[in-house]
C-alpha cells in the first residue's frame, strides 16, 4: 500500500514502520472483520507484511462478507516517482449497490517531511507531518486538529510520535505523547508501541501498551503476533489483554503471489476461528510507481545481475550517506557508507536472489547470481 519508505512511517499510532520497509506497505487488519478489543484493530500494524520486492503498486482493496458480497473498498493513487499521493475509503450501499465516499487521505511530501492530510467527506479532520532522516526513516511526526472557526488548522500540535531502531535499522519502538489541556504540555508518556523480529528480520510480534500513571508502569492493550503460515502465507493473530492474560481475538491470513504481492486477506473472529467471516482481494498496477528510467539515470549499478562485486555510482548530493541493502523478506543484509560517487561494494558472501538497493529515496532492484 506505501513505498518502503513510507512503510516504516506507518506504524500502528499512523506512524508509518510501514514500514516493513523498509516499510514497509501497511496492510490493515478489517475491524468489520474482528471485534475491536484490540487497540491496534483501531490504529493497524504499519509494518510492511510485503514478502518481496516490487514495483507494483497496490491500487485497489475490495472487502468481501464470507457470502461474497462486498462491503468495503480502499482505493489508492500515486505521483511519478512511486509516492502514494490520496488513500481513499468507500462503504457499500446496498440499496442502489454503489460506493459511498467516507474518508480520504491527501498525500504531500517536502523535502525530508510527508504531510498527510485526513477527511471526512469534504470536511478535513487531521493533519500529521512526519519528518524522516537522510536515508528514509522517521524520526517524529507531529499531528493538527481542524480548527473549523479559523477555517485553517490548528497552530500547535496535539499529538507526536517519535521512532526508536536498533542497529539493523529496524524500529523497535514507537512512542505517542499527548498535549496536556490542562498545562500546554507534552505528558512524559501515553502510548508505546513494541516490535518484535526473529532470526531472520522478520516482524515477530507488536504490542500496544498504555502509561498506568497511578502504577507508574506500562500496562498491555493488545498485540498481534505474525508467523508463517506456509510459503505463499502470513498469519497475523490478533489479541487483547484481560485479567491478567492474553486473549485471542482472531487473525488474519495474508496470501501471496510469485512477486511477492498480497493478492488476498482473509479474517477469521474468534467464534468461527476455522472459517473467514470476511476476505478481501487487492488489484496491483506496474504502470505506476517506481520510475526505474529515472532511479536509472540518478543511480546507477553495474554489472546487474551481479556474481561477487557492483559499482555503485550516485549523484553527488548522495556523498555521505549509507547505502542499505535488504533480502526479498525485507531483511537488511548490508549497510555500507558511500563516501564518493562511486563506489565498490562486495556482495560475495550473499545467496543468489532478488535484493533491493536503498539510499536516501534511491531504489533499485539488485540481481545476485551464483552462476559467473
Amino acid at each position: 500500500m506505501a513505498s518502503s519508505k513510507q512503510l516504516l512511517k506507518q506504524c500502528a499510532m499512523n506512524l508509518k514502520i510501514s514500514l516493513l520497509l523498509i516499510a514497509v506497505l501497511a496492510w490493515p487488519l478489517c475491524v468489520s472483520a474482528q471485534t475491536a478489543r484490540n487497540p491496534l484493530n483501531r490504529e493497524p500494524a504499519r509494518v510492511s507484511l510485503q514478502k518481496g520486492i516490487s514495483s507494483w503498486k497496490l491500487l485497489e482493496e475490495i472487502f468481501y462478507h464470507a457470502d461474497g458480497k462486498q462491503f468495503d473498498k480502499h482505493s489508492y493513487t500515486y505521483d511519478a516517482n512511486g509516492r502514494k499521493t490520496s488513500e481513499l475509503s468507500f462503504r457499500r450501499i446496498d440499496a442502489d449497490q454503489t460506493w459511498l465516499n467516507t474518508t480520504n487521505s491527501e498525500y504531500r511530501y517536502e523535502n525530508d517531511k510527508e504531510i498527510v492530510m485526513n477527511l471526512s467527506g469534504s470536511q478535513y479532520t487531521s493533519k500529521t507531518e512526519t519528518f524522516s532522516d537522510s536515508n528514509g526513516k522517521a524520526l517524529r511526526s507531529y499531528t493538527y486538529s481542524w480548527n473549523s472557526d479559523a477555517d485553517d488548522w490548528s497552530v500547535n500540535p496535539y499529538m507526536k510520535s517519535e521512532w526508536i531502531y536498533n542497529d539493523n535499522g529496524r524500529v523497535t519502538a514507537c512512542l505517542k505523547l499527548y498535549k496536556n489541556r490542562t498545562t500546554n504540555e507534552w505528558n512524559d508518556y501515553d502510548v508505546r508501541i513494541l516490535y518484535t523480529y526473529g532470526e531472520t528480520g522478520a516482524l515477530t510480534e507488536e504490542i500496544y501498551q498504555t502509561w498506568n500513571a497511578e502504577q507508574g508502569q506500562w500496562s498491555n492493550r493488545g498485540k498481534y503476533s505474525y508467523s508463517n503460515g506456509n510459503a505463499q502465507q502470513k498469519v497475523a493473530e490478533s489479541y487483547f489483554f484481560a485479567s491478567g492474560a492474553w486473549i485471542f481475538d482472531g487473525k488474519t491470513v495474508y496470501i501471496y503471489d510469485e512477486d511477492g504481492k498480497i493478492i488476498r486477506s482473509e479474517f477469521f473472529k474468534n467464534s468461527t476461528y476455522q472459517t473467514p467471516n470476511a476476505y478481501s482481494i487487492n488489484t496491483y498496477s506496474e504502470s505506476v510507481g517506481l520510475p526505474e528510467t529515472l532511479e536509472l539515470k540518478e543511480m546507477t549499478i553495474s554489472p546487474n545481475p551481479v556474481v561477487s562485486t557492483f559499482e555503485l555510482t550516485v549523484p553527488d548530493d548522495y556523498i555521505g550517506k549509507t547505502m542499505f541493502l535488504f533480502d526479498a523478506w525485507g531483511k537488511q543484509v548490508k549497510a555500507i557508507p558511500v563516501p564518493n560517487q562511486t563506489t565498490q561494494v562486495d556482495v560475495s558472501g550473499l545467496p543468489g536472489g532478488i535484493y533491493l538497493l536503498k539510499i536516501g529515496e534511491l531504489s533499485q532492484k539488485i540481481i545476485k547470481s551464483n552462476n559467473p
